[in-house]
């Protein structure tokens, strides 16, 4: 039990780097956590952690005896939950990463339900859009939008969104509500640049039916074809509910994804646009690295988002 415990602080300080959050998770001193790493590291033959005043960071030695830590723990942790699975009562920290907006204006708000249905469970949760190494940072669910390539994880999609071109009522009574993406051109629209790059976001559009008005009659080779188009304005922001505040106040056009602005539009702060050129959506999906036995905490929040966006999806606010 001694070397389990080691292992469990040593992977507690690398997840953290700092033995002293480490030791505030685990109920112990910081000395306390530092001369079990110590003592594993003696053991072991091997440094595994870098130390500085600040942060502790993984060598290359440590970093991948801390992948096999984490795979050993989590056996042992999918072994209990098996024995749990009787009951289905889950229980223990369920770690989550949510993306940004949506999980700041949908979901964070629910997750006292989720708590409130099992009182065992905890839930450790970050916000944030950038990408996400469950295995390696120990993360057990991420909610994403797209479409991931890692075949070390299962994606189960919950809801599916689009994209939405809207601005307030005042804004079109002063200038004029646009009947195509050209004449957006006309317009002052609110860009979106990607917070890590500062790359302006294109809006995307799909051509709309040869009925759409402004649509010509040659556009029939094109019907239902995807296009990305840049529009210009004298405001960029990079967060979703910046636009989103912009448009309400009348600042000009926007395209958001329609759960962000799907409550505001319902409300008639903003009123949508260009519905005939709305492009298909992308879907929302609870991520988790694939295993032999799902575990009840996953399932249990697999269950919360399928009935949350099952609600988002009566308000209109997702597909």
């Amino acid at each position: 039990m001694d070397k389990l415990n080691s292992l469990i602080i040593f992977v507690r300080a690398a997840q953290n780097r700092s033995f002293s959050e480490a030791a505030r998770q685990m109920g112990m001193s910081p000395s306390s956590i530092s001369k079990a790493v110590q003592r594993l590291e003696e053991e072991l033959g091997i440094r595994l952690l870098n130390r500085t005043t600040r942060s502790v960071t993984l060598t290359d030695d440590g970093a991948a005896f801390y992948s096999r830590c984490r795979q050993i723990l989590d056996e042992l942790e999918e072994a209990e939950q098996e024995l749990l699975q009787t009951r289905y009562q889950p229980r223990g920290t369920l770690r989550i990463d949510l993306t940004m907006a949506l999980g700041r204006m949908h979901i964070v708000g629910a997750l006292p339900m989720l708590t409130a249905k099992y009182p065992e469970l905890k839930l450790d949760v970050s916000l944030n859009d950038r990408f996400v190494d469950l295995i390696e940072e120990g993360i057990d669910a991420v909610v994403r939008l797209g479409i991931g390539t890692d075949s070390r994880l299962i994606m189960h999609r919950v809801a599916t969104v689009r994209f939405v071109v809207c601005a307030s009522p005042d804004y079109f009574k002063r200038h004029g509500i646009p009947k195509t993406p050209q004449d957006l051109k006309q317009h002052n629209c609110i860009n979106f640049v990607y917070p890590q790059t500062r790359r302006v976001f294109e809006w995307r559009f799909q051509h709309g039916s040869l009925h759409t008005p402004g649509n010509p009659r040659n556009a029939l080779p094109h019907q239902g074809e995807q296009f990305e188009m840049p529009v210009e304005g004298s405001l960029r922001f990079d967060h979703a509910e910046s636009l989103l505040e912009a448009a309400i106040a009348g600042a000009g056009i926007v395209q958001v994804l329609n759960y962000v602005a799907g409550r505001a539009i319902a409300g008639g702060e903003l009123q949508p646009i260009l519905e005939d050129y709305a492009a298909p959506g992308e879907p929302i999906s609870v991520i988790y690295p694939q295993k032999r036995h799902l575990s009840a905490k996953v399932r249990a929040f697999i269950d919360f988002m399928v009935d949350l966006m099952g609600q988002l999806r009566l308000e209109k606010i997702v597909e």
